[in-house]
């Protein structure tokens, strides 16, 4: 257990301030701090990876591992290219399937706010600080993102509790663990977690643009089972590519 000290421990702080931050906002009457917590909330995964590394005193050697140079390109690119190919993909098997007419949603400023806010939320503590820890552990290569995305999906309970997420619970879950191959490509293609964060924040604008949520689709389901399937192929294709691991050991 020593050795998995430090994981955890991330573990603990993430769910924990999540489910402090969730409650304390059917406490708070005032809308201004509730959005602030509901930020907190989303950001509990880099705020923990951070509390770990500042109290490791591995800040500095943990964020220059992961915020590299090189690739950068390929940072930018990559998950770009994957998320605007499968989401939009997915709406429209949906709408040739059904006879319906492809659009696109409308996005709020506050929904953008909260998109944006996916850049810097989440990923510092998924794929910039859980996944490279346990790497250095000597885990099966295939057996590292099958883990990192069903704890990523299980850290998510909060939103299920608040109903902000209206996806079946196996469905997102399924979901998570084909998102997590492709994550763990691009960090293991480019090295940076820039390619994270930016697929992360593409993910979550594309769920909204393209409608891809039951509740913009009469609670139907099945655009998101065309996502999921087309994330396990996408998934299922970068694995087999089995890109040389350009990432430090954290």
């Amino acid at each position: 257990m020593k050795k998995y000290r430090s994981v955890i421990l991330y573990l603990l702080i993430a769910f924990l301030l999540s489910f402090v931050s969730m409650t304390a906002q059917t406490a708070i009457p005032s809308e201004t701090v509730r959005f602030l917590l509901f930020g907190i909330q989303a950001a509990s995964p880099t705020i923990s990876a951070i509390t770990v590394l500042a109290l490791n005193k591995e800040l500095k050697a943990g964020f220059s591992a992961i915020f590299r140079t090189e690739h950068l390109f390929a940072a930018f690119l990559l998950p770009i290219v994957i998320a605007f190919g499968t989401m939009p993909a997915s709406k429209m098997i949906y709408c040739i399937s059904n006879g319906q007419a492809f659009s696109c949603g409308h996005i709020s400023a506050k929904q953008l706010v909260i998109i944006l806010w996916a850049l810097v939320a989440e990923e510092l503590g998924w794929r910039g600080f859980l996944e490279p820890k346990l790497r250095t552990h000597r885990l099966p290569d295939a057996a590292v993102p099958l883990i990192v995305g069903a704890v990523w999906g299980a850290w998510h309970f909060h939103y299920f509790i608040q109903k902000s997420i209206d996806v079946p619970i196996t469905l997102f879950f399924a979901g998570c663990i084909a998102e997590s191959y492709i994550y763990s490509y691009m960090m293991r293609y480019t090295g940076n977690i820039l390619s994270a964060m930016i697929y992360h924040f593409s993910c979550n604008l594309c769920l909204h643009l393209f409608m891809l949520n039951p509740a913009d689709n009469n609670g139907s389901s099945t655009p998101y089972i065309i996502l999921t399937v087309l994330e396990s192929v996408t998934a299922l294709l970068l694995t087999v590519r089995q890109p040389e691991t350009k990432t430090k050991d954290a």
